[in-house]
């Protein structure tokens, strides 16, 4: 059991109706008997006056109490339910670090002791972040589904069959003359076979799960003075950024973002693409072709037809053009990819908006996979699908160089979830969360 017992504001700062501040730790007894009086019966709310280390009277507190291991952290866990006042929160806080052996946790410290004890494991502590951090119900889905055990139940299921194989392989090496099946590793390969294609799988679709955490990205591309800020600064309904008529005064790319449609969009303001002997605006063009180059849509907008030809080699398929200052200038019969726009009469503005929302959601919607919502969860199953494919290239006589990459398959996934090689990953992961969280 952790030696120290830690207290922080698990609820939001701040004046508030109710407040909880969060003990973890084996002073909680201590806490209870010594600020309240006794100790509640285990996992009961008690109604109970909370006094100082003076005796003087704090608050009337709702007090919880759940003995280790059946508490968040696998620990002795007491909450106190206070009101948010700042000098009650300040002063019970105060009275709980007055005893001898408690201490302020760290960012996200409640979360690492439940997963050193066994609470969760890494990926449903990184689905709880996530759910803190959710903006919309898209992302509150999927942190929710993480946070349950969904990706680990799946990794679980990957890694199972990784040591399936391994028996097989470590079959052949320890009774190469034994009276076994015949085969064993060449019976292996195609459960390998199959399992690759399974990863590979989860891992094309890990593009979606990232943008529904870190958002859909658009880029406004186009010649200077299109109008691409006013565009930007209608779509966000404020001054998000500079309109001059000042050829080339966005150079650095300005992003916005948006929740439309239940989805977190992310717009970006691109520097005008042209020429430039500035070496200041060419960078801010560098970095507007860089940006629109990695865009989940791009969105061209141009003041005349001829104007495509500047920067028609960013622009993809489904991307859509914009036909800007649609309120002066005469567009005749728009196409398929095309559409007229205004930022002064907000024409078309509408009908933009609904399309964003139709290809996030195309893009980002459903998904009944546990998804790989982390460069680190992509990284470690790129990991595993290349030590799979070289235990597929290696000899069939050669069950040794089979078994050790299938070992390191097994190893690999397992970083997803921290069975392995984690104190890196842990220190970066949980200094994300809220203290008391």
């Amino acid at each position: 059991m952790t030696a120290s017992t830690i207290v922080a504001l698990a609820s939001g700062p701040g004046p508030a109706g109710v407040s909880i501040i969060r003990l973890s730790g084996p002073a909680c007894p201590k806490v209870a008997e010594v600020l309240i009086g006794n100790v509640p019966p285990p996992r009961q709310a008690k109604l109970a006056k909370l006094r100082d280390l003076d005796g003087e009277p704090i608050d009337n507190a709702l007090v919880i109490f759940f003995p280790g291991p059946r508490s968040f952290t696998g620990e002795d866990v007491l909450e106190l339910h206070v009101h948010g006042g700042r000098a009650v929160v300040r002063d019970t806080i105060e009275a709980c670090l007055g005893l001898s052996g408690v201490r302020l946790a760290e960012a996200g410290e409640f979360s690492r002791r439940a997963f050193i004890h066994g609470k969760m494991d890494l990926s449903a502590a990184e689905g709880l972040a996530d759910l803190v951090e959710a903006e919309t119900a898209a992302q509150r889905r999927q942190a929710l589904r993480q946070m349950e055990g969904a990706l680990a139940d799946e990794i679980g299921r990957w890694r199972e069959a990784v040591i399936d194989c391994l028996a097989d392989a470590e079959g052949d090496i320890d009774f190469p003359d034994e009276d076994l099946p015949p085969g064993l590793s060449e019976r292996a390969r195609q459960r390998i076979e199959d399992l690759k294609i399974r990863l590979e799988t989860y891992l094309a679709d890990s593009r979606r799960a990232e943008r529904v955490r870190t958002g859909f990205q658009i880029a406004i591309v186009g010649k200077p003075n299109a109008g691409k800020s006013s565009l930007i600064n209608q779509l966000a309904r404020r001054e998000a950024a500079i309109v001059s008529a000042i050829p080339g005064t966005t150079r650095d790319i300005v992003e916005v973002r948006l929740v439309i449609g239940g989805m977190v969009v992310l717009i970006s303001d691109t520097a005008g693409i042209r020429e430039s002997a500035d070496l200041i605006e060419a960078e801010g063009v560098r970095r507007a072709r860089q940006r629109a180059e990695e865009a989940d849509l791009r969105l061209g907008l141009i003041t005349d037809h001829e104007d495509k030809a500047e920067f028609a080699d960013l622009m993809k398929a489904g991307d859509l053009w914009l036909l800007g200052q649609a309120d002066r200038l005469d567009w005749a019969a728009p196409s398929a990819d095309e559409l007229a726009v205004s930022s002064v009469t907000r024409q078309g503005l509408d009908a933009l908006e609904a399309m964003i929302i139709e290809r996030a959601q195309a893009d980002l919607g459903k998904t009944e996979s546990a998804p790989l919502t982390r460069l680190r969860h992509q990284e470690a199953v790129r990991e595993g699908i290349d030590a799979l494919d070289r235990a597929l290239t290696a000899s069939v006589h050669a069950p040794e160089l089979v078994a050790e990459d299938l070992r390191l398959a097994a190893r690999a996934l397992g970083r997803v979830t921290g069975r392995v090689d984690m104190e890196d990953v842990l220190d970066r992961l949980f200094a994300q969360f809220c203290i008391g969280k």
